[in-house]
């Protein structure tokens, strides 16, 4: 029964209000002081703490860029392992304009890892379960709909 039940909240989830949602959810992170942006401050957050990251984004992989490819597949390994939902956006510049980043060069700004903390200063919950905000619990609704999807869906972030 419960089976039952998760499949028909993953038929009924609104695909098309996740990037609406994901971008949300980066703004007031960000707001918040929860954001970490980059690949090495993620991971230096998560090896002191995975028990505190709600979410982690990641961008398409770049053509060319087989460093920060094997990179970003060990880091999903590792949320994976740690029961920390990845989701995947199309473009690392827009994934860097949400978290704040940007550049005076022509390049412009690319962000290739964002994660998102929790609140800590809420209660964890019973049975330290994360206290999420309903954009949060949308995505990770999500990323558990499409766990066995392959490959794996892409979200597409507004301008």
């Amino acid at each position: 029964m419960c089976l039952t039940k998760s499949v028909e909240k993953c038929q009924v989830m609104n695909r098309n209000k996740l990037s609406r949602s994901l971008k949300s959810a980066l703004i007031n992170a960000k707001v918040e002081r929860r954001l970490v942006c980059g690949l090495f401050p993620a991971i230096a957050f998560l090896e002191k703490s995975p028990e505190d990251v709600v979410l982690c984004v990641l961008p398409a992989a770049r053509p060319g860029d087989a460093a920060t490819h094997i990179q970003a597949v060990l880091l999903q390994a590792f949320c994976y392992e740690n029961y920390i939902p990845v989701l995947q956006v199309d473009c690392g510049e827009k994934l860097a304009k949400y978290c704040g980043l940007s550049t005076k060069d022509k390049q412009g700004a690319y962000c290739n890892c964002a994660i998102i903390t929790r609140d800590d200063t809420l209660p964890l919950l019973e049975d330290e379960v994360i206290p999420m905000s309903k954009n949060e619990h949308l995505l990770a609704d999500f990323y558990e709909c499409t766990l066995e999807e392959f490959p794996r869906p892409v979200i597409e972030l507004p301008i």
